[in-house]
């Protein structure tokens, strides 16, 4: 055979983007419509699907994150001596605790970042430095610096950051790689909050509702 087996991921629903409403003609009823970004797909195959047929959780999900007000105000770092260490690790999302050696790093990270130091994270392979660098992101995140941060990664890795970003943490994960079309579509649909909603349609996204406040 040398047609490629389907992927079962292209029919998971990896995030809903934006909503629209529609006014059916025959019934005059409101229809709902979910433009839906799927698992393994990039986002210039998104497509637009109805509500009855997209997964309620992401639905849940896309409305905690529109939902979400956010704060213009600039919260600065604290001062250094305001660090302390943490002698015992914190539960991360799913139960989640760092073992004696990751949580030994993010104190390191957490003090050199109170002391305005760059530092570099170098310990031997296996022992978790993005599971460190995740959560220390959960941490300053904590503190109310709310981002948003940027990580680059080589490609090759980028599946795993997203996956242990989503294990660990309920922070708002966005992968901006892609082709053209993607990438004009994740600055569209992902970077920003909207500050208007206008119902007309699948031209939902019009010039009066583009967002001026940045996601986190």
């Amino acid at each position: 055979m040398d047609e490629e087996p389907f992927n079962p991921d292209y029919v998971e629903v990896d995030r809903v983007l934006e909503v629209s409403y529609c006014e059916d003609k025959d019934t005059g009823e409101e229809v709902v419509y979910y433009l839906v970004k799927w698992c393994s797909l990039p986002y210039e195959d998104s497509t637009w699907e109805l509500k009855d047929d997209v997964d309620q959780s992401k639905i849940e999900e896309f409305e905690r994150l529109q939902a979400a007000k956010p704060d213009s105000r600039r919260v600065e770092r604290p001062p250094a001596n305001l660090w302390k260490k943490r002698e015992q690790s914190r539960e991360y999302r799913n139960g989640n605790t760092l073992r004696d050696y990751q949580l030994e790093g993010v104190n390191w990270l957490l003090f050199n970042w109170y002391n305005r130091r760059n530092c570099i994270l170098a310990d031997e392979m296996g022992l978790g430095k993005t599971i460190q660098s995740i959560t220390f992101l959960e941490e300053i995140h904590r503190i109310g610096i709310k981002g948003p941060f940027l990580i680059i990664a080589p490609l090759s890795t980028i599946a795993n950051w997203e996956r242990e970003f989503h294990t660990w943490t309920h922070l708002n994960v966005i992968v901006y790689h892609g082709s053209m079309i993607s990438r004009q579509m994740l600055q569209q649909y992902e970077m920003y909050f909207r500050d208007a909603q206008v119902r007309s349609g699948h031209s939902h996204v019009s010039e009066e509702g583009r967002a001026y406040f940045r996601k986190n």
